[in-house]
């Protein structure tokens, strides 16, 4: 076999591999990635599953930062929005830059109470499509459902579900071991419908198969605790199919059904003899249609000789035998909380809009009509009083949180019952007040129940402040902590609210999550509103005395800025000119040789008997500041933490917390630049170089002028000549074109008219 052959086998061979492994490539499920080294202990328990951040096993998991669903979210690119993990033991040295990107894409919803899930050795998460319209227009209004392992490995290519909105609500559970994908389907067209209707869903991570659990449902309603919970409660109004379109009796139902669900309880019990108004021709499978794979649990039907709109009993309604010992009218219900396997809502009539608070356990028995309760065994008399629950225990007692326009309030069960008479005042014949304030500000909002500890949001800041405060106490407790001296013996620090530095938080994003003593945020902190990173804070184990002692050291460093320096007999401005500014770019972590040359440059350029912008006793001052001693103004703030492996002084911001994670190049720079802007000396503008003609003297510049003028006259007059010229030149053109193309035309057949030498 020739050489020449040989290479052109080889070649085929080579392509044909290459080929191979590049069609095999771009068949796979998964993006490429390399797996990140560690332990992932897939069998861990995940702890604050469904948060923007969920611990696991020996890392904490969590969205790298607040990022708009419009951002590039090209595979691998994105930095803030992408998915990184953080070992605790790293979060326990401060080291929080030592982080690992596990999934580069956006992670993306504004469904605020579900973030992130994890499950055995997988993450789900949604993220903006990256698919393209045939125009090449990124579909990013889409919503993928997606999953990745642990380690950064098998990212899905293609979603799970697209959701057409990022509104959509939904929930990752699981279930004996398969994971399911919970969702509310809004303005959904499955049938013909011409404007949608709200449907609840069930996908099948594992099958591929999307169950539709209930159609046009009123309300759904997730866990608020247990983010992984697989059971939900809806709410359902039954039709009269009478006429064109459909009408809803005065009074629904509430249901309540798990992922795993399939069969749908009514199918082939539908029928015009059951059903008012059904068509047994028309109706199943059309617009009409009614899928429901839940168990019913309330059921709103009246008496049926006094029920609206003359509706009978339906397949709908399971208990035909005790409606004659039900209401009249019939009831409207709806949930308000679901949390702690107990669901608690308000109902109503048609005649009576007061919205009285019933609860009941995920396992009672009930029956769905005769066990409706009457209005006497309601738990609150107005259950819409409150703008949010949280149902916690105190030593064994159950009890209720929540804000009202007072404040926020615990209120505790008494008989089965909560009280309906807000306490100001201890009870002084030593009975024990059952419903009382804790914390008195109108725009409290709950953020957390954490142990012992109430956190909480009030309005003053960037976005949500995180305050905090014992729940346990009793009114007495908190009325002495208010009024007393701290320092007395008995006080006790917990009773009494605080608010925790400046730690404010997006108010418009995920709420702050808590691991032990650490809380994380997406901040909006003084310099870093534009950017909305993730930051830490370790509470280090601090009562409420301790924070406050905190926050006086904290606050001090502004206050000695402020009032120490700002003695201009002590620190006159001629010799200490932007001093204060500089002492807050120091205490920012701003460029410190970045500064030194930008004060040479400022004063390099001042007149002979100008101040100088930065003094040398402004450089002293901010070395004092940077090394503090107990000589210095600084010396209550020698206490240090080595935080990225750096040691820093109690007067540097990232002694009480910091960002953590990584930020992007661009956010990096415009922080860098925006700490500039803010607190170093304005640069004077820079005026335009002088053209050189500008730089001329007086004297140059008129005969410059002069010069030019004759210049132009001189053009002026060439110009004519030349024209005169050409067109003299051009009348005798013709003449001689005349005798220069001369032709003898004759025919002579012996001259060769194509023989130029001739």
């Amino acid at each position: 076999m020739s050489k020449r052959f040989t290479k052109i086998i080889c070649a085929m061979t080579a392509s044909t591999f290459i080929l191979g492994a590049v069609a095999a490539a771009g068949c796979s499920n998964y993006y490429n990635s390399t797996a990140l080294p560690g332990d992932i202990k897939a069998d861990a328990e995940a702890v604050s599953n469904g948060g923007f951040a969920v611990e696991k096993g020996d890392y904490i998991y969590y969205i790298n930062g607040v990022e708009v669903g419009t951002a590039l979210n090209d595979f691998g690119k994105p930095v803030k929005g992408a998915i990184y993990r953080v070992s605790k033991d790293n979060l326990d040295k401060r080291n929080y830059s030592t982080v690992q990107k596990v999934v580069p894409s956006i992670v993306y919803s504004t469904d605020y109470n579900a973030g992130i899930f994890i499950y055995g050795d997988r993450i789900y998460y949604g993220t903006p499509s990256t698919a393209k319209t045939s125009e090449g227009v990124v579909q990013n209004s889409y919503l993928d459902m997606k999953s990745s392992k642990l380690d950064g490995t098998e990212t899905l290519k293609e979603a799970y579900v697209s959701f057409p909105s990022a509104a959509y609500e939904y929930r990752f559970v699981e279930e004996d071991g398969v994971v399911y994908l919970l969702y509310v389907a809004t303005s959904e067209t499955l049938y013909d419908e011409t404007t949608g209707v709200t449907n609840l869903h069930s996908y099948n991570t594992s099958t591929g198969v999307d169950t539709l659990l209930a159609y046009n449902v009123g309300t759904v309603t997730f866990d608020s605790e247990d983010k992984t919970n697989p059971q939900v409660y809806y709410t359902m109004s039954v039709y009269d199919y009478t006429g064109t379109s459909n009408t809803a009796y005065g009074y629904n139902q509430l249901y309540t059904v798990k992922a795993s669900a399939t069969e749908d309880k009514f199918a082939g019990k539908l029928k015009a003899d059951t059903v008012k108004g059904w068509n047994d021709n028309e109706d199943e499978g059309t617009v009409d249609r009614y899928v429901n794979c839940g168990d019913l649990v309330l059921d709103g039907i009246g008496r049926p000789e006094l029920q609206q709109n003359g509706n009978a009993k339906t397949p709908f309604n399971f208990e035909p035998d005790n409606l004659n010992s039900v209401n009249d009218l019939g009831y409207t219900y709806t949930v308000r909380s679901y949390s702690g396997g107990n669901l608690y809502y308000t109902r109503t009539t048609s005649l009576n809009s007061n919205a009285y608070l019933f609860s009941f356990e995920d396992d009672a028995d009930l029956k769905p009509i005769a066990n409706n309760p009457a209005d006497g065994d309601a738990i609150l008399s107005d259950g819409t009083a409150a703008g949010s629950y949280k149902f916690v225990e105190v030593d064994g007692e159950p009890a209720v949180l929540y804000a009202e326009s007072t404040g926020i309030s615990i209120n505790y069960f008494v008989d089965g019952k909560l009280g309906n008479t807000l306490s100001d005042v201890p009870a002084t014949d030593g009975s024990e007040n059952t419903y009382y304030p804790i914390v008195k500000d109108g725009s409290a909002t709950i953020l957390s129940v954490e142990g012992d500890y109430l956190y909480y949001s009030v309005s003053g800041g960037n976005g949500y402040t995180i305050n905090r405060v014992d729940y346990t106490g009793t009114l007495k407790d908190y009325w002495y902590a208010n009024l007393q001296d701290e320092s007395a013996d008995d006080f006790v620090q917990d009773y009494k609210a605080v608010k925790i530095l400046d730690l404010d938080a997006s108010s418009s994003w995920y709420t702050p999550e808590f691991f032990g003593d650490y809380i994380l945020f997406a901040s909006t902190t003084s310099n870093m509103t534009n950017y909305n990173y993730i930051m830490v804070f370790d509470l280090d184990g601090m009562d409420n005395g301790g924070i406050r002692a905190l926050n006086e050291q904290y606050e001090g460093i502004e206050k000695i800025i402020t009032e120490v320096y700002g003695d201009t007999d002590k620190y006159p401005t001629k010799n200490y000119a932007n001093l204060q500014a500089a002492l807050r770019y120091a205490f920012y972590n701003g460029d410190y040789d970045y500064l030194k040359e930008f004060a040479a440059e400022l004063n390099d350029a001042l007149e002979d008997d100008a101040d100088l912008v930065y003094s040398e006793q402004t450089f002293a001052e901010y070395d004092k500041f940077l090394t503090p001693t107990d000589d210095n103004e600084w010396k209550d703030y020698q206490g240090k933490r080595t935080v990225n492996g750096k040691e820093v002084y109690a007067n540097n911001h990232d002694y009480y917390y910091g960002v953590l994670g990584e930020m992007s190049e661009e956010d990096i720079e415009a922080y860098a630049e925006g700490l500039k802007v803010s607190y170093l000396a304005a640069k004077p503008e820079e005026e335009p170089e002088p053209t050189w003609y500008e730089g001329l003297s007086t004297v140059a510049k008129v005969f410059f002028v002069i010069g030019m003028c004759v210049l132009g006259a001189g053009v002026i007059v060439g110009g004519a000549f030349l024209t005169v010229y050409l067109v003299r030149r051009g009348r005798k053109q013709p003449e001689e074109r005349r005798r220069r193309i001369k032709v003898d035309t004759t025919d002579d057949r012996s001259v060769d008219v194509y023989d130029y030498n001739e």
